[in-house]
């Protein structure tokens, strides 16, 4: 992202409870915030109301970043359908990053050594798992069961604290950390239409038709 794609609407949608919007431009938030109600309930009002803070219009941004997961599905896909929405009407790029790519990222800024694993949870009990072999080398996003994790030996970083992996490393809040982040070419990449990240074996072409069928 350079200056010229500023100030960019950022969305996350990707937690399993609540959204997040923020304008960014400068290298700093410019305006931004939370709500713990889910993205379909929530996110298009709380654009309106991080830019009406900001003193912006819809027209006045510049470019929209979007979180792609791993994550919540429904909150993702509802933050990617708003920003193909925008971007189409105003005519604006759109940048993706990955929630566990950038936790990763931020996990090395703080020393955390490699090798290791960014985690976060899934569904069904189970979490999304990106194993980090070196600062250049991240693997594929996967989903796994928790005696999977452990089983693959690697210290583990997580955005929040679980009783799962008492000895995980929890990460501070790595939002407050995307204006530096975003800096990094590897963190963002131009994505005219933007879809939900999804590791998931056993439902890789997940859809709203097939989510709709019997079992």
């Amino acid at each position: 992202m350079n200056v010229h794609d500023q100030p960019c609407l950022v969305i996350d949608g990707s937690a399993r409870e609540g959204v997040r919007v923020g304008v960014l431009a400068d290298g700093r938030w410019v305006e931004e915030s939370v709500v713990a109600a889910g993205a379909l309930e929530a996110m298009t009002d709380l654009a309106a109301e991080v830019l009406k803070k900001a003193h912006l219009k819809f027209t006045d941004i510049k470019s929209y970043a979007v979180c792609i997961g791993p994550g919540s599905m429904l909150g993702i896909r509802v933050s990617a359908m708003a920003v193909r929405t925008w971007a189409t009407l105003y005519q604006r790029p759109i940048y993706v990053w990955e929630s566990l790519k950038l936790l990763s990222e931020h996990a090395l800024e703080q020393g955390v050594k490699t090798p290791f694993a960014a985690i976060n949870e899934s569904r069904l009990k189970r979490w999304n798992f990106v194993a980090v072999k070196a600062a250049d080398s991240f693997e594929p996003a996967v989903e796994l069961e928790v005696d999977e994790v452990n089983s693959k030996g690697l210290s583990l970083v997580v955005n929040h604290s679980s009783n799962l992996f008492p000895s995980a490393t929890v990460m501070d809040d790595v939002w407050s950390h995307l204006p530096k982040l975003f800096q990094k070419k590897q963190c963002l990449k131009l994505e005219p239409k933007p879809d939900a990240l999804n590791p998931a074996a056993d439902y890789a072409l997940w859809s709203g038709e097939r989510h709709r069928r019997n079992p």
